[in-house]
C-alpha cells in the first residue's frame, strides 16, 4: 500500500525553500544522528608512538591502541539504539544487518530530472521515511573517498513533535501523522566514500540518495520487530516536494536517461 501523503500543513505559510547541499560533518549532522568518519588524518599510515588527538571533539572518543599496538581502536564511533516497546505480548526487536545496492539516481532517473528552462539538473525530494524506535547505520562498501565521480546525499529533517499534520491515503481516507516532518527545516548533506552514517531514532530522511557514474553498496545495521509500522514509516509529500540543486555537486549527470 502506498504511504500516506502530507497535505500543506498549517505550519507552512508557504512553500519550504530549497536546502543547499553541504558537507556531511559530524557537528553539522549532529542534530539528525552521528556522521562517522576516521578520527585520523588520512595522511597517517604509519603507527604513531602516542594517541593522537581525535579530529571530531566532542563527537568522537579518543582512540586506544589495540591489536598488538599494530592499530587503533575508536569506540563507540557510533550508538546502536533500541528503544522498541517492552511491554508484554509487544513483538520483540532484534540487530539486522542488510545491504542495500544503491544504483545512481541520475542514470536511473528516479528522482532527478534536467530542467528545459534552466538547464540545472535537480533531486526531487518526495517522500520521507523514519524509523521511530531504532537507529539506522549506512556503511558504503568499496566506495573510495578518492572517487570524485560519486556521492550519496544524506537528506534529513527532524519531527513537529508537538504537532500532527493531515494526510490523505490512497483510498481517499484523512488520517493524522504524528510528529510530521518539520520541511522548513529539511536539510542536504553530501558524504563520499570515507563516511557512514547514522540516523537517530525517529528521524525523518530521505532513501538512500546515490548521484554519479557507479553503484554503491551499503550495509545496513538497525534493530527491527517484524510489524512494519512500528520498524519503518513512510509520508509522500505531494505538494511540499522539494528540488535539491545538484550542479553544485560538479559531477556528470548526462548519462541520466528514464527508468524503464
Amino acid at each position: 500500500m502506498a504511504p500516506p501523503t502530507l497535505t500543506r500543513p498549517s505550519t507552512f505559510h508557504s512553500r519550504p525553500a530549497a536546502p543547499h547541499l553541504e558537507p556531511l560533518t559530524p557537528a553539522s549532522f549532529a542534530p539528525f544522528g552521528t556522521a562517522i568518519c576516521s578520527p585520523l588524518p588520512s595522511s597517517l599510515n604509519e603507527v604513531p608512538a602516542s594517541i593522537p588527538r581525535p579530529l571530531h571533539v566532542p563527537q568522537q572518543p579518543a582512540p586506544v591502541f589495540a591489536n598488538q599496538n599494530s592499530a587503533l581502536k575508536t569506540s563507540p564511533i557510533s550508538q546502536f539504539t533500541d528503544a522498541y516497546p517492552s511491554k508484554p505480548g509487544d513483538a520483540v526487536a532484534k540487530p539486522q544487518m542488510s545491504m542495500f545496492s544503491c544504483f545512481p539516481r541520475n542514470i536511473s532517473g528516479v528522482g532527478v530530472e534536467k530542467s528545459t528552462m534552466s538547464g540545472k539538473w535537480t533531486f526531487n525530494v518526495s517522500i520521507l521515511e523514519r524509523h521511530p524506535y531504532t537507529t539506522q547505520t549506512f556503511s558504503p562498501l568499496g566506495l573510495s573517498a578518492e572517487d570524485k565521480a560519486t556521492v550519496f546525499l544524506v537528506i534529513v529533517a527532524p519531527s513537529l513533535s508537538s504537532s500532527s499534520a493531515a494526510a490523505e491515503t490512497s483510498s481517499g481516507e484523512s488520517v493524522q501523522i504524528p510528529g510530521p516532518p518539520d520541511l522548513t527545516q529539511l536539510k542536504a548533506f553530501v558524504a563520499r566514500g570515507n563516511q557512514a552514517v547514522t540516523y537517530g531514532p525517529g528521524t525523518w530522511h530521505a532513501p538512500m540518495v546515490v548521484i554519479g557514474q557507479r553503484r554503491v553498496d551499503f550495509v545496513v545495521s538497525q534493530f527491527a520487530n517484524g510489524v512494519p509500522e512500528d520498524d519503518c514509516q513512510e509520508v509522500l509529500l505531494g505538494e511540499n516536494a522539494i528540488d535539491v540543486d545538484l550542479d553544485v555537486l560538479g559531477l556528470d549527470l548526462e548519462m541520466a536517461k528514464p527508468r524503464l
